[in-house]
């Protein structure tokens, strides 16, 4: 293997690994409201995630919320959080929630089962309870 095709390989992994771990890890330039006031809002109850991301029973804590990213297939609007599973802290996942309804940093629920699939016709994401 040339030092040429060794330097390119090495630099897509870099730069495709960076991209997926980004996207993984919540850092895909999302960015939270500064100095935002937690309102009165009602409990969530549910939430949307992609399923690969989902573990039925798991305990997860809020490290982010009130991003002011989501993905553009929605076509309703979202309030997008961060949240970190407890068994593994470094495997985050975007928990979509309805827009009046805030979840807290460091809050932590327990996931339910799935409720179906929100009115996209790919189901790319699913609906879970939050418990």
């Amino acid at each position: 293997m040339s030092e040429d095709t060794w330097t390119a390989s090495r630099r897509a992994f870099v730069t495709y690994g960076a991209v997926s771990t980004g996207t993984l890890f919540g850092a895909s330039g999302a960015t939270a409201t500064a100095g935002s006031e937690p309102t009165d809002s009602e409990p969530v109850e549910q939430g949307l995630m992609r399923p690969y991301q989902f573990a039925p029973g798991s305990r997860v804590t809020v490290v982010e919320s009130d991003l002011e990213w989501q993905p553009a297939r929605f076509d309703d609007a979202y309030q997008t959080n961060v949240v970190a599973y407890d068994h593994a802290p470094s495997y985050r996942a975007f928990l979509f929630t309805d827009p009046d309804a805030t979840l807290e940093s460091d809050r932590s629920f327990e996931f339910g089962s799935v409720q179906g699939s929100p009115g996209t016709d790919d189901r790319q994401f699913v609906t879970v309870g939050l418990e």
